[in-house]
Order: C-alpha cells, then sequence, then structure tokens
C-alpha cells in the first residue's frame, strides 16, 4: 500500500531542508528567519501599541512615542496607538497586528478586564512586548491572568516586588541585550519577581538574591519566540544630576527579538540611490530681522538678504527648502514689505523650493482647535510688547532721516515679540483655511510661473491639531517639522531621536529629521554658534546605525548673527564634500509619510513582492553580510550598496510591483551580475524608469550638483556615458571601469529638472 503524505507536510519539509542547506552560507540567525511558511504570506509590520489615556493623554505623550517609537520604525514596524479605556479591538481585528506592545507604570482602570482581553488576542498568535508591568497594581485577584499571559512567554509572576537588593548578585548579562547605553549600577534596583518556567525563554539578564532562606533567581529582562518583557527599572535610567535619559537595554536588539526577528526588507527612508539623504529647510522667523553680520555694512540689512547671498545663492548645488511667514510681508498685519523682494530672489533659484512657515505664525496650536476671536483679544489687551534695543532705536531714527520708513512688526501690540500670546500676527481673526492654503498660494505668488508651494512647515511648538494636518492634505502640500532630534553630549541617548512621525486622530505629522538653531542657542540667546554640535548628532545617527538622514534646519534669523551663519556655512560645505544624495525637503517629506503604507508579501523562500511603495525606493537588510541581491530573479530593482553587515537595495520608481530576492553572496565572486548590464551602487541623483537591453541601459535621472555616480558592470572596459533632455545632448563621455568592475564618475551637468541617462558598452 502506498502512503500519500500531506502536501501542507511535504511543503514544510522542502522549506525546512532549504533553510538547513543555507544555514552555512547564511548562518543560524537567516535559517530560523525563513523555516516558515512563507507563499502568499503578507508581512505584519503594524504592532497595536495600548497606552492608558488617563495617564498620557494622546499617543504623542506616551513613552512609547518618545522613547521606542523610533527603534520600531528603524526595524521596519508601524505603531497602531489605541487607548485601553476605550473599546479594545476584536479578535477578528487584531490579526492584522504583528504584537500588542504596553509600557505600564501607573495603575490601570481595568486591568482584569484589559487582562481577559489580553488573554483572548493572544491566542490568535500575537506577540507580546511588555515593559513595565503587565497589568499594574497585579493585585492578587489578577495575578492568576497575568501568569496565563506570562506562561505564553515562558515566565511567571511571584507577584511580589522587592526593594531591598543589597544582597543581590547578577549571575548573568546578556551584552547584545542590556547595558547598552548604560551599565547596571552597583547597587542593583528593585525588581519584581519573574520565573523561568520553559526552556524557550532567552533570560538577558538574571539576579540571583536570597528569599525566604533561600537562594533565588528572577529575570527582569527576558524574551521568547512568544515576545518579551523588561521590567520597568531596567528599561531606561534617569541621571538626576543632568536630568538626562539612557537606555539600560538595547531597544534595537531588544524588540527585533521579541518580534520574532523574522528578517524582511525594511522600507528606509534615510537613503536614496544607496547614499544618505541631504535635505535643508529654512523657517521664516526673522525675515526681517536686522543683521550684524560685518560685510554688511549697511545700517538696515534684514536677515533674509544675508541667508539668500551668503547661503543659498553660493551654493547652487544644494537644495534648499524656504517657508516664508505671509505676515511677515504683509504691513497691514504688521509686516515689513521690504521683505517680498528676498522672497522673490530666493525663489527664482532653481535649487530653492517654495514652502510655506504659516499665515500668521502660530506658537500655540492646540489653541486654534477650539479657537475664541473673544479669548484672543483680552490676551492681547493684556500684553506688554518688549522695548525696543538702543540698536534698533537707532536704525529706526537713520532710516526715518533717510526719508523712508521704518517699521519692526515686533513692537506692534498686535505682533508678539514672544510666544506669551498664541500667535505672532493677531490683527485678523485665525482663520484655517486662510492659515495652510492660503500662506501656501501667498508663497507661490513670489515664485516663477509653475513653480508649486509643496510643503508647509509647522511653527512655534510645532504640535499642530488633526484638523489643521488634515488642510495640509487639502491643500496638496506635505507637512513636516517637530521631534528635535538630537544625539550628542548634552542628548546622550538614542532616546532624544524621535519616531518619523506624530500621529494626531487620523492624521500624521511628519518630524524634521534634525533640530535647528534654536535648542543649540538656548532660545536665540546665546552660544550663537551653537549648531555646531549639529556635526555630533550627524555622526552619531550615522553609525553604528544609521538612524536619520543629514538634515540641515534654521531659522531666516540665522543670518542675524556672524557666529550662527559660519554654523550654517560648515554644514553646507561639509554637505557638499560628503557622499549624500540631496533632495528637496518636501519629498523627504513624502518618503516619511509614505513608509507607513509600503506593502509587502513573501512569495519565496527569499523574495519579496513590495507594492504601494510611493516615493519610497529604498529597502534595507540589517546584519546581511552573506547575502545578497539576487538580480536575476528580482524585478525593478536597480542596485544594492553594503555599509558594514547593512545592505541597501535601491527599487525603480516606475515599477509598481517590485520583486526583491536575495542569495547567499559568494565571497570568491564580486555581488554584481555578469551580464553587460550596470548595477547601481551609488549616486548622488535618483534614478528610475530603468530599460535595460543587450549592454545598452537607460533612465530617468535627476538631482543636484554633479552627476556622481558609481556602477558595477564588466571589469576593464570602456563604456560610453551621455546625458541628454529630449533631443539636446548635454553631455557625453567615454570612461573605462575598473579592474574590480566599479565604473565611477562625477560629470558636471544640470539635473535639476529630470534627464534622459544613457550607459552602455564601447566598442
Amino acid at each position: 500500500m502506498t502512503h500519500r503524505l500531506p502536501r501542507t507536510w511535504l511543503r514544510g519539509i522542502l522549506v525546512l531542508a532549504a533553510a538547513l542547506l543555507l544555514a552555512p552560507l547564511v548562518g543560524a540567525h537567516e535559517a530560523a528567519a525563513f523555516s516558515i511558511e512563507f507563499k502568499g504570506r503578507a508581512v505584519k509590520r503594524s504592532v497595536l501599541v495600548l497606552y492608558d489615556s488617563r495617564i498620557e493623554s494622546e499617543p504623542s505623550r506616551t513613552r512609547v512615542h518618545k522613547l521606542l517609537e523610533m527603534p520600531l520604525n528603524h526595524l521596519g514596524y508601524i505603531a497602531d496607538y489605541r487607548d485601553v479605556n476605550a473599546p479594545l479591538p476584536s479578535p477578528a481585528e487584531v490579526v492584522q497586528h504583528r504584537a500588542v506592545l504596553t509600557w505600564f507604570v501607573e495603575e490601570l482602570a481595568r486591568p482584569k478586564v484589559y487582562l481577559e482581553w489580553l488573554d483572548q488576542v493572544l491566542s490568535k498568535g500575537l506577540k507580546l512586548v511588555a515593559l513595565g508591568e503587565i497589568a499594574p497594581p497585579e493585585s492578587d485577584d489578577v495575578v492568576p491572568l497575568v501568569n496565563r499571559v506570562l506562561t505564553r512567554l515562558g515566565l511567571r509572576s511571584r507577584s511580589f516586588f522587592t526593594e531591598l537588593t543589597s544582597k543581590a548578585k547578577v549571575l548573568s548579562v546578556d551584552p547584545h541585550v542590556v547595558g547598552y547605553e548604560q551599565n547596571l549600577n552597583k547597587v542593583i534596583p528593585g525588581l519584581p519577581w519573574i520565573e523561568v518556567r520553559t526552556e524557550s525563554v532567552r533570560p538577558h539578564l538574571v539576579i540571583e538574591l536570597p528569599l525566604g532562606g533561600e537562594l533565588a533567581r528572577t529575570v527582569p529582562v527576558a524574551t521568547n519566540e512568544n515576545g518579551g518583557f523588561a521590567a520597568q527599572n531596567y528599561t531606561i535610567d534617569l541621571d538626576p544630576n543632568t536630568n538626562r535619559l539612557r537606555w539600560l537595554i538595547n531597544p534595537f536588539n531588544f524588540l527585533r527579538l521579541a518580534l520574532g526577528d523574522e528578517r524582511f526588507p525594511i522600507p528606509d527612508v534615510t537613503t536614496v540611490s544607496g547614499r544618505r539623504i541631504y535635505f535643508s529647510h529654512i523657517d521664516g522667523d526673522g525675515w526681517n530681522n536686522l543683521s550684524e553680520v560685518e560685510h554688511f555694512p549697511r545700517a538696515v540689512t534684514l536677515s533674509a538678504e544675508v541667508i539668500t547671498k551668503e547661503a543659498i545663492e553660493a551654493y547652487p548645488d544644494l537644495p534648499v527648502s524656504v517657508g516664508l511667514i505671509a505676515a511677515d510681508v504683509q504691513p497691514l498685519l504688521g509686516g515689513n514689505a521690504d521683505g517680498i523682494r528676498w522672497a522673490r530672489r530666493l525663489f527664482e533659484q532653481p535649487q530653492v523650493e517654495v514652502a510655506s512657515h504659516t499665515h500668521t505664525h502660530p506658537y500655540d496650536w492646540y489653541f486654534f482647535e477650539t479657537y475664541q476671536r473673544a479669548t484672543e483679544e483680552t490676551l492681547v489687551r493684556n500684553y506688554r510688547p518688549p522695548a525696543m534695543p538702543l540698536r534698533e532705536r537707532l536704525a529706526a531714527a537713520m532710516t526715518r532721516a533717510a526719508g523712508k520708513t521704518y517699521a519692526n512688526a515686533r513692537y506692534d501690540p498686535y505682533v508678539a515679540g514672544s510666544n506669551d500670546l498664541p500667535r505672532t500676527y493677531l490683527r485678523e481673526p485665525f482663520e484655517i483655511e486662510r492659515e495652510v492654503a492660503g500662506a501656501l498660494r501667498f508663497s507661490e505668488q513670489f515664485a516663477p510661473r509653475g513653480k508649486r508651494a509643496k510643503l508647509y512647515l509647522w511653527s512655534g511648538d510645532t504640535t499642530p491639531f488633526e484638523g489643521a494636518i488634515a488642510a495640509t492634505r487639502r491643500a496638496n502640500a506635505r507637512n513636516m517639522n517637530g521631534g528635535d532630534s538630537r544625539l550628542d553630549a548634552e542628548y546622550p541617548s538614542v532616546a532624544y531621536v524621535p519616531a518619523l512621525s506624530r500621529v494626531v486622530g487620523k492624521e500624521r505629522q511628519i518630524y524634521a529629521v534634525n533640530s535647528n538653531e534654536n535648542t543649540y542657542t538656548n532660545d536665540w540667546t546665546g552660544p550663537f554658534s551653537g549648531q555646531m554640535m549639529l556635526e555630533h548628532t550627524l555622526r552619531n545617527t550615522e553609525t553604528p546605525r544609521r538612524l536619520k538622514g543629514f538634515n540641515l534646519y534654521y531659522h531666516m534669523y540665522s543670518g542675524e548673527k556672524q557666529a550662527s551663519l559660519r554654523a550654517i556655512k560648515y554644514f553646507l560645505d561639509m554637505a557638499r564634500r560628503a557622499d549624500v544624495t540631496p533632495i528637496d525637503a518636501s519629498h523627504y517629506a513624502a518618503m516619511a509619510d509614505d513608509y507607513f503604507g509600503v506593502t509587502m508579501e513573501q512569495v519565496d523562500l527569499f523574495s519579496w513582492a513590495i507594492t504601494n511603495r510611493g516615493t519610497v525606493q529604498t529597502m534595507r537588510f540589517d546584519e546581511a553580510a552573506k547575502l545578497a541581491v539576487d538580480f536575476d530573479a528580482s524585478t525593478g530593482v536597480i542596485g544594492e550598496t553594503r555599509q558594514g553587515d547593512t545592505t541597501y537595495v535601491t527599487l525603480d520608481a516606475r515599477v509598481p510591483r517590485a520583486v526583491l530576492s536575495l542569495k547567499a553572496r559568494d565571497a570568491d565572486q564580486p555581488a554584481a551580475s555578469a551580464q553587460r548590464l550596470a548595477i547601481l551602487e551609488s549616486s548622488r541623483w535618483r534614478i528610475e524608469n530603468v530599460i535595460k537591453s543587450d549592454c545598452r541601459q537607460t533612465a530617468t535621472v535627476q538631482g543636484y550638483g554633479p552627476a556622481a555616480m558609481r556602477w558595477r558592470v564588466e571589469p576593464s572596459r570602456p563604456y560610453r556615458i551621455r546625458f541628454a533632455r529630449g533631443d539636446q545632448m548635454l553631455a557625453e563621455e567615454i570612461r573605462w571601469s575598473a579592474n574590480d568592475g566599479v565604473l565611477g564618475f562625477a560629470i558636471p551637468v544640470d539635473g535639476i529638472a529630470p534627464l534622459d541617462f544613457t550607459i552602455q558598452c564601447h566598442e
């Protein structure tokens, strides 16, 4: 009699066999990750984050958002916030998520109700990632439910907490997870009693302590295949002397293990065409400020003039997005019409992107969610403008002596000289469409015909309410600002590097990549060279992980001081020398927005179909030293770039459904294909619409500065490089590839508008 094995069983055996065969090449990590049922399986990127709105009023005020969402984003995940006090998602709804993530410290209002729900949804296969406590206060009546949940993590709670740890002893520490930015203090923090119950547990920290006359062990940090747990005193450390946070656990590695350590292409917004991105944007604050820069000797030289000449016109190869405050150049509202001349001159520059920094410059955005004009008028009547300093009194006298009118908005009662009032310009009632769409159109009127304002830059506290963000969508513009990313000696932790965005209701605010000079200069009180510290953040967010791009972000008032201008030019010169891909700020905002919509389906053991990418055309693989892109099996893949153990893969924006396949890297052969086709390694310009034929490849390219590119081709042979726009040939050269197959060049050609690019064999 012949016994036929079940088809699913056979398929599982084949998958396992393939993984075992690949294990010597790609390692146990990859073999384990790929020993799964894969065909047609959607990659689940969403993590259900529960928070307590009684303690943390909205998602952006939660511990998870402030500390953990950035590592989640870096690993490719999306945080979906839900209030634990509201009706919780049904079991049918939660299956779209990969895990439930919590960071509870304060007592819950309904711990038993929550635990019963959690036990039910975890039975659907979701993972649990719990920091702090499972369900405080974890009273005796809920401990059995707590342990039902912990059983899935291979753990058990003995339901009490020990503050006296003088006799505690650390038995083992996993340095991969514990001791990231701060080692445990010699005095061990108070800890809960969590026991290991199954062999599946990976205890990352084991502490021994006398208990009832015996030595007992507790594991405050542990993971297994179903998730992970980290006790509150073992997550972050607050230095009481500096009031600065540091991570005790490595949030990247902890999350990677707790969420399953599954490999999939990570949508990456730090990198374009194989290079770290660079972009710059300017908030219009201080447009009309009088400059003190020495080689502008006139009594009335606006900061906008200094920035235009020194930081923009002098760098035509570096894009910059400039946000004008509409009221700054409207005398009827308290602005100065002299600034219009510099708005026109700025927006005429090809490398300048038109943006808006609002109409009346709100400081307190939530004031306008329930706006009352009468309340605002009362605030204006009680406000006392600042006194005019001597230097400005002299400038005003000289201006009037010359027969001109001197007006500085800061001394008008309807123009706030500080954030003591809810916005800067208060003469007219607030109106959201004028504040957003109207301000964007206002900026456009100073630009050449057809040059749109594509970006809206938040002002003041940069915490817009839901309706304000929705107004930017209606205006067909991207939005950005907020976040204030720092990672330097003053802010010495990735805890101060924010997530990609802030969710407000159904809307999403995109954070800027780096902080502006305001945080470095103590609210523009000095030192005015403070933004030089940005270099530390740029370095620390590049290695050991590329967490953020290179964003030069400042205000127009940086043209007021010699020291601040010097700092701006220092970073402009750095960007000019660096291997970066300069892009418009609106392009970054679009990538950060589109990150959340990218969908992936695993179609084969080492292959994924990637769709709904929008402007996100870079996928990243970490710990991938032994893996390479299989270009013969891939579709819509332009190239790959390796940086250490990380591989960045460039996709073609013109291919809606890209298929990305991997293979084991052969150490004896270059990763490039042996065919007579070019594979992108890196480019200063963006590349798309790649069409390949016999030893000829065309593409559409666009960028700033010279066309600096590196391609992998056949070694030691000539290639013809051409750049054209329509029938007009702009550049044509013959270049030889190196012995290692790298064809590198930097050709000075204007690519701000798209060009046709051809690379072909030259016989």
